[in-house]
């Protein structure tokens, strides 16, 4: 690997603002790159320098459904490519027709949501998912009058930067910290979270996120996690354990005697939403499971 490739990559592996479709768009023009400098190996190792460079950006960001089926794509595309000369055009293709989905499903997402959004509404979010930015701009751009509390999503506070876009935008935001966030949700009209990846056991997002669905369904108001399908984990994938962050974003100088467990994501039970707003329309979390099914994992992203 070349050394502009492997800062390109190290960046990637280091960035934990950006959201899961974000880190998969920077990956997937990686990946482009990977496969036009390695054209001219057989198709076998081709594929194994692809694969290395998808394990290390998984491994980085182990819960972002997107990237492993980015990767997952490609390899059935060059298992699909029996002559040498096509190997590469095949990873190229699968690459390129991810990218597309990824915008295509966005605004189909942002459509579907734009319909959930009531006028004069107060809406509750939290950390920095592009999706619900799209969803909110779209609905700024259609006349809805909106007003938006952002819940920072410490410890990373990536919420702060989702927050300045939407104001950037337009729209009326508040920041506010985690835990008030709660104490908003009985004035929402709607909660709008993003996904890093769902399973039929539960939709992994920032870390926050299961505390306000608790909130929400004690008040009584809808929860919706925007989800497009490249972010259903495929059946038979074990995501790596999820890093444990430094203990010193929580508070550094801490007594050596205390333990502090900083993690980024946290599991909610599909049950605990209204809905996943998918490029399909809103799917009820019964009919997800049908629809991860139909999606094959490649053996080489079993072990």
């Amino acid at each position: 690997m070349d050394k502009l490739t492997a800062q390109k990559l190290a960046a990637i592996v280091d960035d934990n603002v950006a959201g899961a479709v974000e880190i998969a768009e920077q990956s997937a023009k990686l990946l482009l790159q990977v496969a036009q400098a390695n054209a001219m190996l057989p198709r076998e190792d081709l594929r194994e320098a692809l694969l290395a460079v998808g394990w290390t950006l998984i491994r980085a960001h182990p819960t972002m459904a997107p990237l492993v089926n980015l990767i997952n794509g490609m390899l059935w595309k060059l298992d699909d490519a029996h002559q040498q000369r096509n190997a590469c055009q095949a990873a190229m293709e699968a690459i390129g027709e991810f990218q597309r989905r990824l915008h295509v499903h966005e605004a189909a997402i942002a459509e579907t949501t734009l319909r959930l959004i009531p006028e004069h509404s107060l809406i509750v979010t939290i950390g920095r998912s592009i999706t619900v930015r799209a969803a909110l701009r779209h609905a700024l751009r259609a006349g809805r009058h909106l007003r938006v509390i952002c819940a920072e999503g410490r410890p990373a506070c990536e919420g702060r930067s989702m927050a300045a876009e939407l104001a950037e935008a337009g729209l009326a935001v508040t920041l506010v910290i985690d835990a008030l966030a709660l104490s908003f949700v009985a004035e929402a009209r709607l909660v709008l979270v993003g996904a890093d990846h769902l399973t039929s056991r539960g939709l992994v997002n920032k870390v926050g996120t299961y505390g306000l669905a608790l909130a929400a369904g004690a008040a009584g108001v809808p929860i919706y996690a925007l989800c497009g399908s490249e972010k259903f984990l495929p059946p038979g994938y074990t995501p790596p354990a999820q890093a444990q962050w430094p203990a010193e974003q929580v508070w550094a100088n801490a007594p050596t005697n205390l333990k502090i467990t900083n993690l980024y994501f946290d599991t909610t039970p599909l049950n605990a939403l209204a809905g996943i707003v998918t490029e399909q329309g809103v799917q009820p979390t019964v009919g997800i499971e049908a629809w991860l099914a139909a999606t094959h994992l490649h053996p080489a992203l079993r072990r």
